[in-house]
């Protein structure tokens, strides 16, 4: 008889362990006893409203952060222009393959790529034609990796997505940055000293300096 009651203390005290652990789960408190205020509720050191407070911040900010990203890539494209100069089948190839190591993600994030390439050539600071931009000095590391000193482009095969876009843009048909947007790195760079954050397409932020933007202007 004495076992068969510690058995059940044991049950009651491994329930009660149970029941507190997961008393501790604000949610589940709340659920449970919606009638205890917010504050009297913690986590961590947080009261539950605190915590809901903070969350709610953090998703406000965020959804600025999304919203200013889709309104400046809702701003005034370049006019599209066709590219006249004459590229052979041999520099075209070797046109997709870079703008494909640089983003091919998608149609819209080679289409940037290839946007970017393209407004460089109505800028005073880089060349006129479009293949010595993509080949010039320490600028597209797709072409020319200086730290290994190859040409990491070579084996590379680009999808349809990205030729198509290649095309688009070199036939005048659509570009999706507009013309001031002269620079972008990886994703992973939220800022860049010096420039200012236009967007993110594909998986590329792009980047301008105010006074290309303001020379646009004029």
């Amino acid at each position: 008889m004495n076992r068969k009651r510690k058995r059940n203390y044991g049950y009651v005290i491994l329930f009660l362990g149970l029941w507190f652990f997961w008393f501790q789960n604000v949610s589940a408190s709340q659920m449970l006893f919606p009638f205890v205020a917010d504050d009297w509720l913690s986590f961590e050191g947080h009261s539950f409203l605190e915590l809901q407070q903070e969350n709610e911040r953090k998703n406000v900010n965020q959804t600025k952060e999304k919203k200013k990203d889709k309104e400046n890539v809702k701003e005034a494209m370049a006019v599209p222009v066709k590219y006249d100069n004459v590229i052979s089948a041999g520099d075209r190839q070797i046109l997709y393959k870079v703008v494909s190591m640089e983003c091919d993600t998608d149609y819209e994030g080679s289409l940037a790529v290839i946007s970017c390439m393209l407004n460089r050539l109505e800028s005073d600071k880089y060349p006129d034609d479009l293949m010595e931009v993509i080949t010039e000095k320490a600028q597209f590391s797709a072409y020319y990796d200086k730290k290994t000193e190859t040409y990491p482009y070579l084996n590379r095969v680009p999808s349809k997505e990205c030729i198509q876009a290649v095309d688009d843009a070199l036939s005048g048909k659509k570009r999706n940055l507009p013309s001031y947007i002269l620079y972008f790195r990886s994703s992973a760079y939220k800022k860049l000293k010096g420039y200012k954050k236009y967007g993110q397409i594909g998986d590329n932020t792009y980047f301008y300096k105010e006074h290309d933007k303001q020379q646009n202007k004029k």
